[in-house]
């Protein structure tokens, strides 16, 4: 992927890319609020999802910050806005407990 287009991707809120990984970070921190206690590092993971859910920009503004971390994976970066739902969200549910201990 050449600069300008990995530059589109992560700095575009409006990109398609952009809103999947915010919506994907909101099913996350879901996802995460209803998990067993006993799951590792849940307090860290409980403590993120709180945050996320108490007003919908959360999650928006997590996606603007965590663009670059999902950029990483091969796949969802030459794919940019037509990567798949589903590897956006195997992407972020990878990257919860590097976002919940930052």
């Amino acid at each position: 992927m050449d600069l300008i287009h990995e530059y589109a991707l992560f700095s575009d809120p409006e990109n398609a890319l952009h809103q999947k990984v915010a919506a994907a970070i909101a099913r996350a921190a879901r996802d995460v609020y209803f998990e067993s206690p006993d799951t590792a590092n849940h307090a860290a993971r409980y403590l993120w999802a709180v945050r996320l859910r108490q007003s919908s920009s959360n999650a928006i503004t997590e996606a603007h910050s965590r663009m670059l971390m999902v950029l990483d994976n091969p796949v969802v970066a030459a794919a940019g806005n037509d990567a798949t739902d589903n590897d956006v969200q195997f992407v972020v549910n990878s990257l919860i407990d590097q976002m919940a201990n930052v």
